[in-house]
């Protein structure tokens, strides 16, 4: 029977620094976990934030008292939010000394609100899969290819779809290249969107995004991260209609 996971899994998760075996393990618990994992990844941009910045210079080993009293403290503050910010910048302030605190304007509480507000380069791909799909679809020697088999295409590539409502029709379904390797392209023709494409692709780390919009002068692309796949669903329909749309294509894969 598999240990619950608990806090410390968490953060020794975030400092990698469990084995491979209960890595995979919390994982898993992430996958099933969304609250959790957004925390999980927030304490992680964080974390990657700090280290580049300090990246450098040379950090001196601080005092053995110094060091008792950060953990004391990262071990005393609550798993929240918000405490994760205020953990994180307290710890950091007692291991680099006096010496350091001037870098405080790097801005130690907005790190995870800025790395969230960042759009992944992945939309990018979906936007161009969207547009490749739209040009196959006005020429006449490009024929479509409504027919696809979700289980070869899992097999092939590892990618998992989500379950499309009954009244979206498939028009055209590829496999494309993308920077994050192969990837899928679903172009469908709906009652209440028009004309959408579903893009799909492995993501180089695990994590979890909920449904996000992105804006673009010519379409509305909605993304969102389920563990180790990422997704974006492009349309020219309202913003409202495609958020909506794709907050259950999100749920079809849990």
């Amino acid at each position: 029977m598999t240990d619950p996971i608990t806090e410390a899994d968490l953060h020794a998760f975030v400092d990698d620094q469990l084995d491979v075996a209960r890595r995979i393990e919390v994982e898993e618990y992430l996958a099933r976990t969304p609250e959790a994992a957004a925390r999980v990844m927030a304490d992680m941009r964080a974390r990657d934030a700090l280290r580049l910045a300090f990246a450098d210079r040379p950090l001196p080993r601080p005092a053995m008292a110094v060091l008792d009293a950060a953990r004391r403290l990262e071990r005393g503050l609550a798993w929240r939010r918000i405490g994760l910010r205020f953990k994180r910048a307290a710890a950091v302030v007692l291991l680099i000394g006096s010496g350091w605190f001037a870098h405080a304007q790097i801005g130690l509480f907005d790190i995870a609100d800025s790395a969230a507000s960042f759009t992944p380069a992945f939309v990018e791909d979906a936007r161009h899969s969207h547009e490749t799909a739209l040009i196959r679809a006005r020429m006449a020697s490009q024929h479509e290819k409504s027919h696809f088999d979700p289980d070869e295409i899992r097999a092939e590539t590892g990618i998992v779809l989500p379950r499309l409502p009954g009244n979206w029709r498939v028009m055209d379904a590829q496999i494309f290249p993308s920077r994050l390797g192969h990837s899928v392209e679903l172009a469908l023709e709906t009652d209440a969107l028009g004309r959408v494409s579903i893009f799909a692709a492995r993501a180089p780390t695990f994590g979890v995004i909920a449904p996000t919009l992105a804006r673009s002068p010519r379409e509305t692309t909605v993304y969102w991260q389920s563990g180790e796949l990422v997704y974006a669903l492009t349309g020219s329909a309202p913003e409202a209609a495609m958020e909506q749309a794709a907050a259950k294509l999100h749920a079809s894969l849990r």
